[in-house]
């Protein structure tokens, strides 16, 4: 299997490219070794702040007087469940209540870096990698948590935390304890620690808060952990202390700051994407309003009261440059595709990400398909906000956000202020999606602030706005081919994907220094790169085609797109050998031989057949048509497989029942997985029924949610999910649902029709 396993010469190329960027060949990392070395113990030695009556258990844990015990998150809590998380390992290492723990936001320090989000977008197969290359991934892992970048994305925060939240929860019991041997006069092996309280066999006890103070001083012992596995909390779950809160409205998020003599801001963007503001002056005097703030593709009014701000923006003069405006049409964007994959091999930029043997050589049965998916927006339903306080010498920061690193770095340098001078407040989110990756808009809330310095000035973009301004899921065009043998399987598979690369448009966004287009953006390939199934003869390939539009990181972000255009094309194939989907699929995994994602992936597909037999799709009511489609995928490190059962009628779609197996190695919190894992089907199932974002002359067409629809709950499916501890490293849980649902649905519409529906969102046009 070794063959299959293969990774290209375009690969080879894009990481020396990747790494001499960096510094890391041509003698830079060996000059900064010595300074990363530094760096990292500097950063391995930072201790938690102790505030009046605590004491500090190094960089994630804090025990007050009275035995409170505070674990703090550098991941930011928009619905996924961290902080619940994080509360039950502290429990579980502490052997506490998760209601005597309470978790707060980290500080803006480097100690709590998130490397894995970045480590994951290498071009590399981490199923198997060769040595060389996991010597790239141990040293941009030291590189990474040098530069100290906080973030949560890529469904990596579990992934990130969970063990040094487990090792300082295991620590801090161990210091406890010996703090309580000497108060105790007893040996460490014959105390009880329960309820938090340790117990010596003389009757003597002291609560952690009475021990913490002397335990708090004595040097961390080193401590191997166990692997990780059920305890009492850990893989049962516990409640979410966030869910009593948010169901009776008390949970606070951005919008809902409130600051001594607050004004709040309106904000309108130019009509065309790409235009820059001439002038913008209020037309008449309104009471209220405080005054127009002119930036460059914006204006806004800010006033006493949104309220006032956003009526205002109707009485302003606004003149708009459109000579660098974009001119760009849906069907602009689709022709582009079409003509860059017609290019074929000739086409630049074309990046060959994975490949293996030679597709050139290959006979038999051709089976070619094309596929496309549209723009979409994020449209969370906390629309997009922040608060900015500014004056002369520092600023405050409150918004909902996917990267505290970044807000202070992008707020300081707007305010013209040093970064340590920027406080940054992180609410809730009220849906992140991706889109509070992108942080132009506390860019934005920050200028506008600076024009009325010494007051908090709360900027809100209305629901048209928000999708006007936004960085959008990237439209994309897939041409996929593969020559069948006559057993019907694959003797040959090109992928071929045009789409634009968010990775770099991100970086140029947040880094507008920082030079893109010198490697592969893996994003673009993820769902079809390093295929699960045994495809010795393949080339999985990404046209790079820009064509201005703004796009972004979205939930699942390249899993979205290809794990669509791969899975129907496997079902295509299916049908084109004469097999069933999940026999057909069976046999490719089983291709793959020792290769362990297949393995996984073949654990699941044995789970879903299962549930096939033992649930027969139902009938449908007055004659409407049935089917029932298949999906699997990997993402962010764990295993979905999806079972979709639909009823036609007519060219009504109705998706009646989900069925979900999921590996994420295994389920700390099972519940929140199965609840992350329905979320993300339904925010997928949104995507596969209803989402698409048009542009017409360089316009957002699409204005609000009666022209951007979003899946109601009467159309919502019963959802079922089971899990699969395979006992595998952690994988991601957030974003890992949304991904197969569209092709299970447009598998199960084949299976109910014979009609292949190869576009986005998923339309009949006729009976």
């Amino acid at each position: 299997m070794t063959e299959a396993r293969g990774t290209s010469h375009g690969a080879a190329i894009a990481r020396r490219t990747f790494l001499a960027a960096a510094g890391v060949v041509g003698g830079g990392l060996l000059v900064g070794a010595g300074a990363v070395a530094w760096r990292l113990k500097s950063i391995d030695g930072y201790r938690l702040p102790a505030r009046d009556g605590e004491s500090s258990f190094g960089a994630w844990l804090r025990i007050d007087r009275d035995g409170r015990v505070e674990v703090v998150v550098p991941h930011q809590e928009m619905g996924q469940g961290i902080y619940s998380l994080a509360v039950l390992l502290a429990a579980e290492g502490l052997k506490l209540s998760p209601d005597s723990i309470r978790a707060a936001p980290a500080p803006v320090e480097a100690r709590y870096a998130n490397p894995v989000m970045l480590l994951d977008g290498l071009p590399m197969d981490d199923a198997a990698l060769t040595a060389p290359q996991k010597a790239v991934v141990w040293t941009f892992d030291k590189i990474l948590r040098a530069l100290g970048l906080q973030g949560t994305g890529g469904s990596t925060s579990t992934r990130n935390i969970a063990e040094p939240i487990r090792a300082a929860s295991a620590s801090a019991l161990d210091m406890l304890m010996r703090a309580a041997s000497d108060r105790l006069g007893a040996t460490v092996s014959t105390l009880k620690a329960e309820n938090g309280r340790i117990s010596a066999p003389n009757g003597k006890s002291a609560t952690y808060g009475e021990l913490a103070a002397d335990a708090a001083k004595l040097t961390p012992a080193e401590i191997v952990l166990p692997p990780l596995g059920p305890g009492v909390y850990v893989g049962k779950g516990a409640p979410r202390f966030d869910v009593v809160p948010k169901t009776f409205g008390r949970a606070t998020y951005g919008i809902d700051t409130r600051e001594q003599g607050q004004l709040y801001a309106a904000i309108r963007h130019s009509p065309r994407i790409g235009g820059r503001l001439e002038h913008a002056v209020l037309s008449k005097q309104i009471a209220g309003v405080r005054g127009v703030v002119e930036g460059r593709d914006y204006f806004a009014v800010v006033a006493d009261s949104y309220a006032v701000a956003l009526a205002a923006l109707d009485s302003v003069n606004a003149k708009w440059d459109d000579s660098k405006a974009l001119n760009v049409s849906t069907e602009g964007v689709m022709s582009a595709y079409r003509a860059a994959l017609e290019r074929g091999v000739d086409y630049k930029p074309r990046w060959v990400i994975d490949s293996a043997g030679d597709v050139s050589k290959a006979e038999g049965k051709a089976v070619k398909a094309r596929y496309d998916a549209p723009f979409l927006a994020h449209t969370t339903m906390e629309p997009i906000n922040a608060t900015a306080l500014v004056t002369e010498t520092s600023a405050r920061v409150w918004a909902g956000h996917q990267s505290a690193s970044l807000v202070q770095m992008m707020a300081a340098k707007t305010a013209g202020l040093d970064s340590d001078k920027v406080e940054v407040v992180t609410p809730f989110l009220g849906g992140g999606f991706g889109r509070r990756a992108d942080l132009g808009y506390v860019v934005k809330a920050v200028e506008i602030a600076s024009r009325f310095k010494g007051k908090p000035v709360q900027t809100i973009w209305s629901r048209a706005e928000d999708i006007r301004d936004d960085v959008f899921r990237p439209a994309a065009m897939a041409d996929i081919s593969a020559t069948l043998g006559t057993d019907g399987a694959p003797t040959s598979f090109v992928y071929r994907i045009a789409v634009p690369s968010v990775t770099d448009q991100f970086v140029a966004r947040a880094l507008p220094s920082a030079k893109g287009g010198l490697m592969a953006d893996r994003t673009t390939v993820d769902g079809a790169l390093f295929p699960l199934y045994g495809l010795p003869n393949r080339s999985i390939e990404n046209f790079t085609v820009d064509s201005g539009v703004p796009v972004g990181f979205w939930r699942s972000v390249g899993y979205g797109l290809n794990c669509f255009f791969m899975e129907s094309f496997v079902d295509e194939l299916a049908a084109a050998a004469s097999q069933k989907p999940l026999d057909y699929r069976a046999r490719l995994l089983g291709a793959a031989g020792d290769y362990a994602p297949a393995r996984r992936g073949a654990a699941l597909l044995e789970r879903m057949g299962r549930f096939d037999r033992d649930n027969p799709l139902a009938p449908g009511a007055d004659r409407a048509k049935t089917g029932r489609g298949f999906a699997l995928t990997e993402c962010f490190h764990s295993f979905v497989g999806q079972i979709a059962d639909v009823e036609i009628s007519g060219v009504n779609l109705r998706v009646k029942r989900v069925h979900a197996v999921v590996d994420c190695g295994f389920a700390i919190d099972p519940p929140n997985v199965a609840a992350q894992i329905r979320s993300g089907i339904n925010f997928g199932l949104t995507a596969a029924l209803f989402g698409k974002v048009d542009f017409d002359g360089g316009r957002v067409v699409p204005t609000n949610f009666d022209s951007y629809p979003l899946l109601q709950l009467d159309q919502a499916p019963e959802i079922s999910v089971e899990i699969v501890n395979s006992g595998a490293p952690l994988g991601g849980v957030g974003e890992i649902g949304t991904p197969a649902i569209a092709p299970a649905v447009a598998n199960a519409v084949f299976a109910a029709t014979g009609k292949r529906l190869r576009s986005l969102p998923l339309a009949l046009t006729g009976a």
